[in-house]
Parts: structure tokens; sequence; C-alpha cells
């Protein structure tokens, strides 16, 4: 057996029996079985706490939460990057989209003797299309203790005024 089953028409992980006389992984398989079934997964431990698989099953898609907040001269956001280093974290602005890359690193080589892996690792990117009235010269980025904010200042509303003609005499 390869460690999938057709479930449905979809691949599905299947935990590996826990040894006999180990209350700890019967535990953990029950769980994740119980809150497999209820978010749709076979199972929440990646590959390599299972047993099987390779380094790159291990990888889980990041997502980081980011929250926008407006005010009348400036848009900001805050993106929640907990376990990132400032180092690996790019913030980009091409034709009107707002991208911010990053990666979170393993602070282990490998998952060899883990028991459970929930943390998730590896790269992300989000991406934003900037309003007509955010100065996209003058964004500014800061990060802190794990939380990167940027600043997205409006261009000041510029009210059309009349302009003046003067009329020549013929």
């Amino acid at each position: 057996m390869n460690g999938f089953s057709n479930v449905n028409g979809a691949a599905r992980r299947i935990a590996n029996a826990p040894a006999i006389g180990d209350p700890f992984g019967v535990f953990s398989r029950d769980i994740d079985r119980v809150l497999g079934s209820f978010l749709g997964r076979g199972s929440l431990r990646p590959a390599s706490a299972q047993g099987d698989g390779d380094a790159a099953d291990t990888t889980r898609i990041l997502n980081p939460r980011i929250d926008v907040h407006e005010s009348d001269d400036a848009i900001e956001l805050s993106a929640e990057l907990p376990g990132v280093e400032q180092d690996d974290v790019d913030v980009s602005v091409l034709e009107g989209v707002l991208t911010v890359k990053g990666e979170k690193k393993s602070t282990r080589e490998s998952n060899e003797g883990a028991r459970v892996v929930e943390r998730s690792y590896g790269s992300f990117t989000r991406s934003f299309r900037l309003p007509e009235n955010v100065d996209a010269d003058n964004i500014s980025a800061t990060f802190k203790n794990g939380v990167l904010t940027l600043s997205l200042p409006k261009v000041a509303e510029q009210k059309p005024e009349p302009r003046k003609i003067s009329v020549a005499g013929a």
C-alpha cells in the first residue's frame, strides 16, 4: 500500500497505525481522524510525522492573515508573520500591484523522530491591487515582533480650480 486511499475520487493520506502500547499515538490518530473528517482532510499531520514521505511533503501552504485599516490620508496593512525573519520578507510594487513575499524556515534540518508536526513552513505570496488614490512611490514598511506593517499614503485629492483665461481685444 502506498499510504494513500481514494475516497470519493480524492486521494487521502492514511495515518500509520501506532505501536501497541503507545497511548499518545492512539490518541493522536483518533484526534486526527475526528478533526480530519470535520475539516475534510485525512490527517492533520504532515507525512514525515507519520513516518513516510519525503521532505517536500512537510511544506504546507502559508497564508498570512492581513488586517486593512483606512484613514483619510492613508491605508495601513498589518500582516501576521510569526516565525518569519525580517530578512526573509520581500515587499514590492509593480504596475499598481503590491506583493508581499516571504518564507518561514524550519529551525530543524529534518523532522526525523518527530511525533507531531503542526507548525507550517514554506513560502508565501500575497498580492493586492492598489486603489488609484494610493501614492505607490511613498509606501513604507516596518517589521516588529513578527508583524509586518505597511503604510500606503493616499495622494492628496486635487480639486480642479478654474483657470483664468485672459480675453484679448481684436
